[in-house]
């Protein structure tokens, strides 16, 4: 039998634990065993079968990194805890089974756990697409297709280093490849020592020791967001609250059912707030049958106190809300008050208020803390969700499982928005509504007490109804990502193949609404320029100070995480159009804004990730792009690519940049070049179409070039062949080399690289009158040097430029 399994768990020194190793080492898929430990000799005496790495957490991008650099087989097994583990009949062969399917990429399983002494069924949920929340439970046993990982591990080592949240964004990057895939069989059976209730653990998330897990996590998931297209910028709508009349200023809605034993307590705390304004308290008594009606009808005589009660027997707490919101006597804002719970003291509602003014904000959240039935605080204690942002807490609230209170809203957007008539997450389906377009007004000050006793409705659950109301809330947010990746990709002004644009109709309309653009342009024809004949060469040297912003860009990963990622849709100029281009994988044509050359464009990939071609030969980009251009916008287009560490000022995001050919000076004298070259491979291509590589022998760096006669493919054998005699630089994926692609009318599509030794020649690290700062991308290597700084334009000399090529080519 074929073993298909590459197995990585910790080592332990307990009985339990060597069962579960037994039980592997014996088993017929079972190819090799990794233990992560850090007694290396300790583990290797015991389980002398097995191998070791020395690593202690699945959390650290190092282990992934590890595991995908030491699985050899089609399947890669985790086991992520310390805690015993038994294998069911036939486990793995089950997750083997559905694995195989070609939708799916990991799989995991309900199983047992053994709490107390107690064996008990552990069933989990389906994954959604909005099963993006940390804390998802898969499970402590998944099984992975080892190349699916391999490349979810590429992904996120474009990301920064992770320390707690390597294996959250692993299995993010996955989700984009297939399916993650429950099986509805149980087929395991493992320990677990966290016995709280269910009421006690769902606030570990907003836990101020946890601070620092929770900022990585948001890092990892603002990627991925980046990733699927549904990341939005800071939301921009304000609302004008004085535009409406209402009956009052401020509604404070109590939904109840059966809570005789607090219902006061809370009318009490809303009655009692001191405000400027006048304000109502509507109290929506769903058929309690209990005295909670009549602790309400205590406040009769108070004409602020409304008492509703429903005509219909299938409302849940949202649909009481709606009830409210609707009300005539509803308020201009609607604010929380649960039945269970008291605000912080008088001047909470006014405070609440006052923000909604001070801030046009479409909804108000405040912070609250954790108390007994008598007031005393609880762990976690105060509550105040510190981790949001105004720039990214609305990305961010898709991955939490909540956002904060009391909750306030401008009423007459909830009532357009509308609650869903739910007793659990109605509150958090309208955050993540109301965050999608408004901002969201934040005090981190505690204006409310939120109690926990035995009464409250989530206090102990079981599993089925954790499970339910997770995939409640996971389906909430797989509607709310649709709806954001709709609302990204609507902007865009011309969708591909809807309608073609020409180059001339694009730049025309660009230019027309764009001032920055339009001015960068046209500042190319009054642009100085100084000729050099290197070797027989035409080399240009430009000064362009607009280029400033690539030529002195940081591109080290700690500089390139700290700034938003100018390349994603999501962070473009709002006046920036898109052209969508849908090759294997989508692309975004747009004007650049800082151009070299008349008519230069950025050719962005959809998805946020590493600028690395290394893997993406076979996908024949550079070809297909051209052709592209050549089709649906303009003839004549050269497409060039800048490695992550030869020129890409945007080393995070893969891209390719585009101009016309006729305007670069290595193009100009291709003819010239390559009647000189030196023929070094030949290969026929499937289609007919042969593929010659030339040496080109009469630049003034080096160059190999891949000529195709006829279509826009190139052979990926040579160009394999060639890029494998290249180094690769530590911590890189891919050789270091320029590119360019441009169909030529006498030779057919040609391919040229030029490798690369160094980002930058010496003369830019110079002090004084040495310093040139030159920092050499594609065009530069293509004959175009660019100067940001006017002195550098004016006293750049012959002997400096072949230093600058000599220096920077391999």
């Amino acid at each position: 039998m074929k073993k298909t399994i590459t197995c990585f768990l910790f080592y332990h020194t307990d009985n339990q634990f060597n069962k579960l190793l037994n039980s592997l080492l014996s088993h017929p898929y079972i190819d090799q065993i990794y233990l992560l430990t850090g007694q290396k000799e300790a583990a290797e005496a015991a389980c002398p079968q097995c191998r070791t790495l020395p690593l202690d957490s699945f959390e650290q991008t190092g282990t992934i990194r590890q595991i995908a650099l030491h699985a050899k087989t089609p399947y890669t097994l985790l086991y992520t805890t310390l805690q015993p583990l038994e294998l069911g009949e036939q486990a793995l062969e089950r997750m083997c089974d559905y694995l195989s399917a070609p939708e799916s990429v990991m799989v995991y399983a309900d199983h047992y756990q053994i709490l107390n002494g107690e064996r008990q069924p552990h069933p989990v949920i389906d994954y959604q697409p909005g099963s993006v929340r940390d804390d998802f439970d898969f499970g402590p046993l998944m099984l992975f297709k080892t190349d699916a990982l391999a490349k979810a591990s590429d992904r996120i080592l474009s990301q920064p280093e992770y320390q707690y949240s390597a294996l959250y964004a692993l299995r993010l990057a996955l989700s984009e490849q297939g399916e993650l895939t429950h099986i509805s069989e149980y087929l395991y059976t493992r320990a677990e020592n966290d016995a709280r209730k269910s009421g006690e653990k769902q606030f570990d998330y907003v836990d101020p020791r946890n601070r620092a897990v929770q900022l990585e996590r948001e890092t990892a998931f603002t990627y991925y967001l980046k990733n699927i297209r549904a990341y939005l910028p800071p939301a921009g709508k304000l609302i004008a609250p004085e535009e409406e009349d209402f009956a009052c200023e401020a509604s404070v809605i109590i939904p109840v059912r059966n809570r005789e034993r607090t219902i006061k307590d809370a009318i009490r705390s809303a009655l009692g707030q001191k405000t400027t304004f006048r304000y109502n308290v509507i109290i929506v008594d769903n058929h309690s049958t209990d005295g909670t009606s009549g602790c309400i009808d205590e406040f009769a005589g108070d004409p602020r106190v409304i008492h509703l009660i429903p005509s219909r027997h299938d409302l849940g707490i949202g649909g009481c809300w709606n009830m409210a919101a609707n009300h005539p006597q509803c308020g201009r804002f609607a604010v929380q008050l649960d039945s269970d719970d008291l605000y912080s003291g008088p001047d909470t509602l006014q405070r609440i208020v006052d923000k909604f003014y001070k801030e046009r904000c479409a909804m108000v959240i405040g912070s609250y803390r954790m108390t007994d039935f008598n007031l005393e605080t609880l762990p976690p204690g105060i509550i105040d969700h510190q981790e949001w942002t105004d720039t990214n807490g609305h990305n961010n609230a898709l991955r939490i499982n909540g956002l904060g209170a009391p909750r306030a809203f401008y009423t007459p957007l909830l009532r357009q928005i509308r609650v869903p008539n739910t007793s659990y997450g109605e509150d958090y389906a309208l955050g993540l509504a109301f965050s999608r377009d408004y901002r969201i007004g934040r005090i981190y000050d505690v204006l409310y007490l939120c109690r926990r006793w035995e009464g409250n409705s989530d206090a102990n659950l079981s599993i089925d109804k954790v499970n339910r109301n997770n995939s409640y809330k996971d389906s909430l947010r797989t509607l709310e990502i649709r709806r954001r990746k709709d609302k990204v990709s609507r902007p865009m002004s011309y969708l591909y193949p809807a309608s073609n644009v020409s180059g001339e109709t694009f730049f025309a309309s660009q230019f027309d609404k764009w001032e920055q653009a339009r001015n960068n342009h046209e500042a190319l024809s009054r642009i100085h320029v100084r000729h050099f004949s290197l070797n027989g060469n035409e080399i240009q040297v430009q000064f362009n100070p607009a280029r400033a912003v690539s030529s002195f860009a940081k591109t080290d990963r700690a500089s390139v995480n700290a700034r938003p990622c100018f390349l994603c849709i999501s962070n473009k100029p709002e006046l920036q159009d898109s052209i969508r281009i849908e090759l294997d994988e989508a692309f975004s044509l747009r004007v650049n804004p800082y151009p070299i050359l008349p008519g230069h464009l950025t050719l962005s990939s959809e998805c946020h990730e590493w600028q690395t071609l290394a893997g993406k030969e076979s996908r024949q980009l550079p070809g297909r792009l051209t052709d592209w251009l050549e089709k649906h916008f303009e003839k004549g287009y050269t497409v060039f690519y800048n490695g992550a560490g030869c020129g890409a000022s945007a080393p995070d995001h893969f891209h390719f940049q585009a101009v016309r050919q006729k305007d670069v000076p290595f193009i100009r004298q291709w003819n010239r070049l390559l009647s000189g070259a030196t023929q070094c491979g030949y290969e026929r291509l499937e289609d007919g179409s042969s593929c010659i590589a030339y040496a080109i022998n009469g630049y003034i760096c080096p160059v190999r070039a891949f000529v195709t006669d006829k279509g826009t493919n190139s052979s990926s054998r040579l160009i394999s062949d060639y890029l494998r005699t290249l180094p690769v630089h530590e911590g890189e994926t891919e050789p270091r080399y320029n590119l360019f692609a441009w169909k030529d009318e006498q030779h057919g599509f040609v391919t040229a690289y030029f490798p690369r030794s160094v980002h930058r020649p010496q003369c830019y690290y110079a002090e004084g009158e040495a310093q040139l700062l030159i920092s050499p991308g594609a065009l530069d290597m293509a004959g175009i040097v660019v100067a940001a700084r006017k002195e550098d334009y004016e006293k750049i000399t012959e002997e400096d430029l072949l230093k600058i090529y000599q220096e920077v080519s391999l």
